[in-house]
């Protein structure tokens, strides 16, 4: 039954093509589909509640090997099934207002599909059918991401977006193939359950192929890149992809095979490349002016979080921070959006001059922005005490530091957008205003859901010294984001911070990927000199075996006299050779 979950989107997609150019009547189906989905969910989250059900469904088999579509439906899956078809309907009603200039109904189409194989993602119990599902999100992203084909910024993006992401996917693919080679199962119950039989060996190849998978889907170190070109698609299609969901499945693979990740001690690495992530994310975002590429780099730092808490056997810390991020990141791109729609840019400093502060976005993006720099009462906070829960004394200490960056950072923008006052009132469109108010009311309340969480997946937390060094640390960091950016106060330093941050963005990593690029074509070039050596020798050998066979076919031409001859000297030669020799 689990499967009717996914049948609205799936209808919405195939039938949305058909309408031809009905733009209304095709937002109209994809957004009904994404509410009958969520109902859906929330109906099997009552039904499932504190269960473990699987539904399979024989797919095809030959020989001994049977394979299924196999769906599970317990309080994790079902609880990411909630929260994707939520923020889904938020992000639809969104794109009503962003996109109603746009011909294409397209868009709708590629979306109920994209909304479709997230769910799908979330819900599968198959390593085979959670890839299949995996893959038709990244494709469906490079779709929506390229959605202006003809301009040249996201059709690049779309596709670097879709060749880096390629990397995991080569990975996981890898994987599958050791999976059934090794236990002749995709079922993850049966994987996870198999662990003890997995050679030590097999277990740091697959738990290492894993982690690839997830951290490139994640935009993590060193595959973070794509993400930033990606904020050139539509807004709505970055809130969705690029915040919510689709890279937050990479931190939700490792959740699921956290039991393998775990065996194969690859534990500190993620948590290494966790804190590399996030630091590096925090001060590339204080050079940027970009709207969307500033959320874009709070969106990679806030995986790395998840990446921590996964690094620390902290399953539900990640899941929740999760569900917190899709919450509050998803109304600042509609913020975003709403503010590019009204006056033409992203720019911060462009936005600066529109006198923003005090029209009805201000409170919001406030909201948003404290939750990003989890100051309470705001629900980020609350997420951050069950994140850090497992962290040991160093790790709190780093997280300190990164939590006064996000602060320094995230109230820049802040600061730069709404310093000036406003003397009109901005227009308010239902579309637009609807899916922000009621994201901004659930960051604001949703601290309170910490203390039903844990009836819903195991999850520990506690407010300990390190909480309030790190809320200090964050405060700290709005105070001198208020002087810098709001007072502009101490410029140099400012210019110093940013001059800092510029020198960060260009520590070479491009360069270091360039680098890597040509070595690999210099070792082409030598091997294709190689190889057209060795193909150069193998035709003259070809060429002079075909000259010595012309030749010697000339003997067989059928006169007997000449065969008769030829054997008696060769009887004479070989007596002759044995009177010498023997």
């Amino acid at each position: 039954m689990l499967y009717l979950i996914l049948l609205p989107l799936l209808i919405s997609a195939v039938l949305i093509p058909l309408l031809g150019e009905r733009k209304k009547l095709s937002w109209l189906i994809s957004l009904s589909a994404a509410v009958i989905s969520f109902l859906l969910s929330i109906l099997f989250f009552i039904l499932y509640f504190n269960k473990n059900i699987l539904e399979s469904y024989t797919w095809f088999s030959f020989s001994n090997f049977s394979f299924s579509l196999s769906f599970i439906g317990n309080n994790l899956t079902l609880f990411m099934a909630l929260l994707v078809s939520f923020i889904s309907i938020m992000v639809l009603m969104f794109a009503g207002f962003y996109m109603k200039e746009e011909k294409h109904a397209r868009f709708y189409a590629e979306m109920s599909f994209f909304i479709f194989s997230m769910l799908g993602l979330v819900m599968s119990n198959s390593l085979l059918l959670f890839f299949i599902f995996w893959e038709f999100v990244g494709i469906t992203s490079y779709l929506l991401i390229g959605f202006w084909y003809d301009r040249d910024g996201p059709a690049v993006s779309s596709k670097k977006a879709l060749i880096i992401t390629r990397i995991g996917d080569l990975a996981f693919l890898a994987a599958l193939v050791i999976v059934f080679s090794t236990l002749k199962t995709f079922s993850i119950s049966s994987i996870l359950n198999s662990i003890s039989s997995i050679p030590m060996t097999v277990l740091i190849i697959l738990g290492s192929l894993f982690t690839i998978a997830g951290l490139s889907k994640a935009a993590q170190f060193p595959f973070y890149t794509w993400l930033i070109d990606a904020m050139e698609g539509p807004t709505p299609v970055s809130s969705l992809l690029h915040s919510a969901t689709m890279v937050a499945a990479g931190a939700y693979l490792l959740v699921r095979l956290l039991p393998l990740i775990s065996a194969a001690g690859l534990l500190n690495l993620i948590v290494v490349i966790g804190f590399i992530t996030a630091f590096a994310a925090a001060l590339l975002a204080l050079k940027e002016r970009h709207f969307k590429k500033i959320l874009a780099y709070s969106t990679i730092e806030s995986l790395a979080f998840m990446f921590l808490a996964v690094g620390t056997l902290n399953a539900g810390g990640a899941i929740f921070y999760l569900f917190t991020h899709a919450v509050f990141k998803s109304m600042l791109f509609f913020i975003s959006g709403g503010l590019a729609i009204a006056f033409g840019t992203y720019d911060v400093y462009e936005l600066s001059k529109k006198k923003l502060n005090g029209t009805w976005f201000t409170i919001p993006a406030l909201i948003g922005f404290a939750s990003i720099s989890a100051i309470p009462p705001f629900m980020s906070f609350f997420a951050h005490s069950a994140l850090t829960h497992n962290f040991n004394v160093s790790e709190n200490i780093a997280f300190v530091f990164v939590a006064f960056l996000t602060a320094l950072f995230s109230f820049r923008a802040f600061f730069i957008i709404f310093r000036s006052k406003t003397k009109k009132p901005l227009k308010k469109e239902f579309n637009l205003f609807f899916p922000i108010v009621i994201l901004a009311i659930i960051s604001t309340v949703g601290g309170v859901f910490l203390y039903f969480f844990k009836g819903i997946i195991s999850i520990a937390y506690s407010f300990d010294i390190f909480s309030f060094i790190a809320l200090v640390a964050s405060l700290l960091g709005v105070f001198i984001s208020y002087e810098f950016f709001y007072l502009r106060k101490k410029q140099q330093l400012s210019d110093k911070i940013k001059n800092i941050a510029e020198k960060i963005a260009g520590y070479g990593y491009e360069k270091f990927i360039i680098a890597i690029g040509n070595a690999i074509s210099t070792f082409g070039f030598y091997v294709g000199s190689f190889d057209f050596m060795f193909s150069n020798a193998m035709s003259r050998m070809a060429e002079s075996t075909f000259i010595l066979s012309s030749k010697t076919r000339e003997i067989e031409n059928g006169d007997a006299f000449r065969y008769i001859t030829a054997v008696i000297i060769g009887l004479v030669a070989v007596i002759l050779i044995a009177v010498i020799f023997i």
